[in-house]
């Protein structure tokens, strides 16, 4: 797999570089470009690579210029410290916006979304086109009650939540049932227009939302249908991707 690195600063490209090092040995960093003039420059002389990181605040402007004035085929992983500017990024051949500093398991995750990604196009004789790909989301899930099977539709669900190393579905109705998937594999088989990852641990559908409060430090509390013991609370570097999804 050979990547490109859009990064301005040294020693958070340098980090990349060995994070994906440990993730697979295979990916070999062709460059790694700090501005969109040079970029610009680059891409103009050289063959697109597999796949591009990218910053977004770059020593002269923000990488999105480039992607304007340049109509690359190339899926993108943003890498950058700001969360605003999620929405923004998956309108540009994003797969997945990953904050500094970047957690390995969820750039790992990030690798796997693309291989995934490559797998289903290359299945169907496609080239990356993000606007001809029709997301395949899961309708259903097949959850044990019992000794029985049973079938929850996706309307049915409120919300995801992991404890103990455990991954629950919640209902509408407060029926709680154990999945194989982990939260990081739920956010890529759900709509995400429909839900959104609000920590960690936490994937809930908009239709359960009650109500939202400002909460200190930055966070917001939510009430949901149904309602939790516990407190639940959007966390802090997930409040501004929250708002944008609710306005969308």
């Amino acid at each position: 797999m050979n990547v490109v690195i859009i990064e301005d600063e040294y020693f958070s490209a340098e980090k990349l570089i060995h994070q994906l090092e440990k993730i697979n040995t295979s990916i070999k960093v062709l460059v790694v470009l700090p501005s969109v003039e040079s970029c610009i420059n680059w891409f103009k002389n050289n063959p697109e690579p597999d796949l591009i990181f990218a910053d977004i605040q770059l020593e002269d402007k923000k990488s999105f210029e480039l992607f304007k004035q340049l109509q690359l085929n190339v899926p993108i992983i943003y890498t950058t410290a700001y969360d605003q500017y999620a929405l923004q990024a998956f309108k540009q051949n994003s797969i997945d916006y990953l904050l500094k500093p970047i957690d390995l398991d969820e750039l790992r995750t990030a690798i796997k979304k693309y291989e995934n990604l490559e797998y289903r196009l290359l299945k169907k004789g496609l080239n990356f086109q993000p606007e001809k790909i029709k997301e395949e989301f899961k309708e259903k899930f097949l959850v044990k009650r019992g000794g029985q099977l049973e079938v929850i539709k996706i309307s049915e669900v409120a919300y995801f939540k992991s404890e103990q190393k455990l991954s629950f579905l919640i209902t509408f109705s407060n029926q709680k049932y154990i999945v194989e998937q982990t939260i990081d594999q739920l956010v890529d088989q759900v709509d995400n227009k429909k839900f959104n990852r609000i920590s960690r641990s936490r994937l809930i559908s908009i239709d359960s939302i009650k109500k939202i409060h400002n909460h200190f430090n930055g966070r917001l509390k939510l009430e949901l249908n149904p309602p939790e013991d516990e407190e639940v609370f959007v966390s802090r570097e997930r409040v501004q991707n929250f708002k944008e999804w609710l306005d969308s």
